[in-house]
């Protein structure tokens, strides 16, 4: 009794800590763009072979992807991750080197009817938005020039609420409730260069939202194909689209030299309005044998075409697409004498074109984003497991979207499965 009590107290306290401790990776020109980055749902395990996860369930990881695979979760799971990143961000003149971290997940589970229904809570961030960045441009209709600078932070969280449904031992469903809130924070600033004593105006923009995004899901099994010992899986997840409720706030200040404002006006009070998220599909087939090996691929497209920002504007956002292939294997998971034999290996790529379009020279450019992931997960216990994974990528272009980032991110997550809720016989 006492490891349980303490089992929900440590979860308890890790998500009043994660509540504080979602931040930004790491910086990038790009999260400027509409609602920032919208961050990968997978946990450290799927990282290792680059986000496969719609088809795929396990018995001893949890699925945060397609809510229709938690049924495979027969025992209470517990699972935390961290994701750090460096990111090197230039153009045709200039490199920059950024580095940061942020915990990326907390997430748990359990089975209300086991092997039927598994429900599971989390909370995670569903955008980042870190960006600072200066440049100057001529004052219309004189010789004098201004220098510009754009700032963003913040990023929006999301606290969601999945269940999984088997329906029989092949065919599964799934639902997803997800409470998207907090604020970005944006502010403009403009100096004109070789003036003295010139005011600064400043003008901060603060949006928050707080409503709910709904996402469905469908898995298939089927235990053996061409008559043999090889399972086949799919999978189907649909992210509805919604009008998630806003609300902006924005000041105007002026200083002189970075100096505290002389003067301050409110413009807008916190003014009603909708941010619209567009619907999203994902389908993804795989092939495994047991849990010593599987293979796979993933396909996923968002129509952020349909995206509109708090303006009613769509901010130069397309269509994405994203296609993943990865796989695992484990030499011998019920080998009792060889721990490496236990340990489950890890690959993966992926190739994104990513919602984000870039005026390069009056022609638009789609930013693409492609990568090499790897990972492992070491056993920990009995059930649990310590996640490890590693992403090596690049994302856009120098010569067709100005900007081009070159990164490596590393995921770290803890697994701990145990048997909670069971009436004992004895005592």
């Amino acid at each position: 009794m006492y490891h349980k009590i303490k089992g929900h107290f440590l979860t308890i306290v890790l998500i009043c800590v994660g509540v504080s401790a979602f931040g930004q990776a790491t910086r990038s020109p790009f999260t400027s763009r509409g609602i920032g980055d919208v961050v990968d749902l997978n946990l450290a395990h799927n990282q290792g072979t680059a986000g496969l996860g719609i088809s795929n369930g396990t018995y001893w990881n949890l699925n945060n992807v397609n809510p229709a695979l938690l049924p495979y979760n027969s025992l209470t799971v517990f699972s935390a991750g961290f994701v750090g990143a460096n990111r090197t961000v230039q153009n045709s003149e200039i490199s920059e080197k950024y580095v940061g971290g942020n915990l990326n997940y907390l997430v748990t589970a359990f089975p209300a009817i086991k092997g039927i229904w598994t429900t599971s809570i989390g909370l995670m961030p569903y955008t980042n938005v870190n960006y600072d960045y200066t440049y100057t441009d001529q004052v219309t209709g004189s010789d004098d020039l201004v220098e510009i600078r754009e700032t963003g932070t913040g990023g929006y969280n999301q606290f969601f609420w999945s269940n999984g449904v088997a329906l029989n031992q092949r065919l599964f469903v799934g639902f997803k409730a997800t409470y998207i809130f907090s604020a970005v924070e944006k502010e403009f600033s403009n100096t004109i260069q070789n003036v003295g004593n010139v005011y600064t105006p400043l003008i901060s923009d603060r949006v928050s939202i707080s409503d709910f995004l709904f996402t469905a899901g469908l898995a298939y099994n089927k235990d053996s194909i061409f008559n043999s010992r090889v399972k086949f899986k799919a999978g189907l997840t649909y992210d509805l689209g919604s009008d998630l409720k806003a609300k902006r706030f924005q000041t105007f200040d002026r200083t002189i030299a970075g100096n505290p404002p002389i003067d301050s006006d409110t413009l807008i009070n916190d003014l009603g309005g909708r941010i619209s998220i567009p619907h999203g599909i994902g389908v993804g087939f795989s092939f495994n044998r047991g849990i010593r090996w599987m293979v796979g691929m993933d396909m996923k497209y968002q129509k952020w075409s349909d995206y509109k920002n708090f303006d009613g504007i769509n901010d130069a956002y397309d269509d994405s697409f994203k296609v993943t292939l990865g796989g695992e294997f484990t030499p011998d998971p019920s080998s009792v004498t060889s721990y490496f034999k236990r340990i489950t290996f890890r690959l993966g790529a992926s190739y994104e074109n990513t919602p984000y379009l870039i005026d390069n020279q009056g022609e638009l450019n789609q930013v693409r984003d492609f990568g090499i992931n790897f990972g492992w997960s070491l056993p920990a216990g009995r059930f649990s497991s310590l996640d490890m994974a590693f992403r090596f990528g690049q994302r856009g272009n120098a010569e067709e979207t100005i900007i081009e980032e070159n990164y490596f991110k590393v995921y770290l997550g803890i697994t701990f499965n145990d048997q909670w809720f069971i009436k004992r016989k004895y005592d």
